[in-house]
């Protein structure tokens, strides 16, 4: 066994912990016959920064291949070891702990060995020499033995056909093609085998007969397809109601899909399939809590807060905000969104100049806070609770120009307003842009009408969604044959009971609608109103009120009215529950307030009616009928007066 020191190896290398290593590799060889080594010793020196030997012990070593000096990649490495150090020296059979990929190391454009100690940094890299490659024996180029390599030695393909002593059957060079083959039968079709495409250039391909096990591709079939056989063509229909072929499975059996894929309509798709006329992209706008107080150097924050509310996921997300304070060069704006209430984002710190004393700004996905990621919101539901916190950290003083009119002794200006505004696609509402016309039942749950709502016909059967405001109106015009005495029947306020609903349905065949604090105007004919000769006009409105607490509820209620008592009765009065609150025989049209009190326990009926008569033969007289409550007189907010909608339902039915 021969031992080979290669003074090419012996190199200084210096490391931080260390003063260096002095390296030599090894390998160890045999004869022909032996197995190939495994391993390559390597024997070295490490010494302190001082220079001399390192201290006796054991020392955890990285030993790494790459195949460049500097910038390359690792092709082996193992470690770290542990390496005994005696005197300075050491020794380490490289591939003992994992072994060395001889081809692998053959292969790589070149061979560096680097080592780290411990948690040192890795010491340059050095080339390897021909010692380590005694373990690739496969490169045993200049083998002279006679049968000394037998053929499954040999890997499939390794020997290039310049190397073969003889030609291929049919060619006239070693390896060439058989191009001069010219023997009819003389190769077996079993002899035959095609391991890749066949290529026939512009050739065509002819046979009597084509069985293709996988798949035939072809640009252009010619004929008509009559004389195939063995083609698996579609027939039949769609097995379930509703549905249409879409295509045809690779099995040859119909692909069957609903006639309108619901899957295929994008959420946002609503404005596309109706002309534009209904969609479920909304813009909305909430505000957060407005005219906050900011505490003056307190150490404490003005909080201002904005409840969502579920109404979709945003497509787009925009925060805006309005503050005064006195010097905005020590004011801090902080948002806290619903999932976030210990850090938040930072708007401005701080906010402006010194002594400026506005701020009002609009942050979107192009104009971002200081912290804090608005984008995140995109494609998210903001619903829930967001806090707007304002911290001023300096004391106003009340003698600077403009500053008294923002600060006092405690506070130093305001939160005066900010906002949420997301464009939602929205799982929860539509909008319609045009008329909806409908022969048929509206039903829903809720029913929100922001403008007015006109209902055609003697009667209107339906429902009357919470927060609506029906009213019962009945209007009645009567020929007075030139009798200024003549009573035409009609019911007045006094005279509707609490419980005949029948009389109230004779009375009122139609519905009208307040606003939602109950405010109402009617008014028929202008300044110069008249019916026709001797005629006379009265209106009226019917509302149900429930008092469902244990203690009567006054409420003020405020209406318009007209009154000509000349002929015909005409009187205007309030009525509650049959009998009269208010009534008047005056001959004008004006508007007053009545205090209302509604029973405990029990529901009521209000009643208002006005009426205004018209005779053109007496000198041209004239009057104008008018009808109407104002002032949010039916505004509950305040207290525990309700709407009595089964009341009004009863009266549907004319029960």
């Amino acid at each position: 066994m021969n031992r080979l020191l290669h003074g090419d190896w012996m190199r200084r290398l210096r490391t931080a912990a260390l003063g260096g290593a002095t390296l030599g590799l090894l390998a160890f060889t045999s004869p022909a016959t032996a197995a190939t080594p495994t391993t390559s010793m390597l024997e070295g020196v490490l010494t302190s920064s001082g220079g001399s030997a390192a201290a006796d012990g054991d020392y955890d070593i990285t030993f790494s291949i790459y195949d460049a000096q500097t910038g390359g990649t690792k092709v082996w490495s193992e470690g770290p070891v542990k390496v005994k150090v005696a005197g300075g020296r050491f020794a380490h059979a490289l591939g003992s702990s994992t072994a060395i990929d001889a081809a692998k190391l053959a292969a790589a454009k070149g061979q560096w060995l680097a080592l780290k100690v411990g948690s040192d940094p890795e010491l340059p890299a050095q080339s390897l020499h021909s010692a380590v490659f005694a373990l690739h024996a496969g490169s045993a180029d200049k083998l002279t033995c006679d049968g000394c390599v037998a053929g499954d030695q040999i890997a499939n393909g390794s020997i290039a056909a310049a190397k073969m002593g003889f030609n291929y059957a049919g060619s006239a060079t070693k390896g060439g093609p058989a191009s001069d083959l010219a023997c009819s039968g003389c190769v077996d079709v079993s002899e035959m085998k095609f391991d890749g495409d066949v290529d026939l250039g512009g050739n065509s391909f002819k046979a009597k007969n084509g069985v293709f096990s996988g798949s035939v591709t072809a640009a252009e079939f010619v004929g008509d397809g009559s004389k195939l056989t063995g083609l698996k063509t579609p027939a039949g229909e769609c097995k379930n109601a509703g549905e249409v072929v879409k295509g045809i499975n690779t099995d040859g059996t119909l692909k069957c899909v609903a006639a309108l894929d619901p899957t295929a309509l994008p959420k946002d798709g609503l404005n596309e399939i109706s002309n534009e006329l209904i969609s479920n992209q909304f813009v909305d706008t909430i505000d957060g809590q407005s005219d906050v107080a900011i505490p003056d150097n307190t150490g404490a924050d003005a909080n201002s807060t904005l409840d969502f509310p579920d109404i979709g996921v945003s497509q787009d997300f925009e925060l805006t905000v309005e503050v005064t304070n006195t010097d905005f060069s020590t004011v801090a704006l902080t948002v806290l969104p619903p999932d976030d209430k210990k850090t938040g984002w930072t708007l401005c710190d701080p906010c402006g100049e010194k002594d400026s004393k506005s701020y009002k700004k609009t942050f979107n996905s192009s104009n971002l806070p200081k912290s804090g990621d608005l984008k995140k919101w995109i494609g998210e539901n903001p619903k829930g609770l967001w806090n707007l916190k304002a911290l001023d950290t300096s004391y106003c003083i009340t003698q600077i120009p403009g500053n008294a009119a923002i600060c006092d002794t405690k506070t130093d200006g305001k939160i005066v307003k900010w906002s949420i505004k997301i464009q939602t696609l929205s799982n929860k509402k539509i909008a319609i842009n045009g008329d909806s016309y409908q022969s048929g039942t509206t039903y829903a749950k809720n029913v929100d009408i922001s403008g007015s709502l006109t209902v055609k016909g003697t009667k209107w059967y339906g429902f009357f969604p919470e927060g609506s405001r029906p009213i019962l109106y009945g209007k009645l015009i009567d020929h007075t044959e030139n009798n200024w005495t003549y009573q035409p029947k009609y019911q007045y306020a006094h005279n509707l009971s609490v419980t005949n609903n029948s009389a109230i349905h004779q009375a009122t065949p139609e519905i009208v609608w307040a606003d939602a604090s109950g405010n109402i105007d009617f008014g028929i004919g202008g300044d110069n109103y008249g019916n026709g000769n001797n005629e006379s006009t009265r209106q009226m409105f019917v509302l149900f009120i429930k008092n469902p607490t244990a203690g009567n509820v006054t409420q003020q209620v405020c209406y318009r009215w007209s009154a000509n008592p000349w002929a015909g009765g005409n009187y205007a009065s309030l009525a509650l529950n049959g009998s009269n609150l208010w009534s008047t025989t005056s001959n004008n049209l004006s508007s007053q307030c009545t205090n209302v009190t509604y029973p405990a326990g029990k529901s009521s009926v209000l009643v208002l009616k006005t009426g205004a008569y018209m005779w053109t033969t007496w000198n041209g007289y004239w009057s104008k009928s008018v009808i109407g409550f104002y002032n949010n007189s039916f505004n509950f907010s305040s207290n525990k007066l309700e709407w009595d909608y089964d009341r009004y339902n009863e009266w549907l039915a004319n029960k």
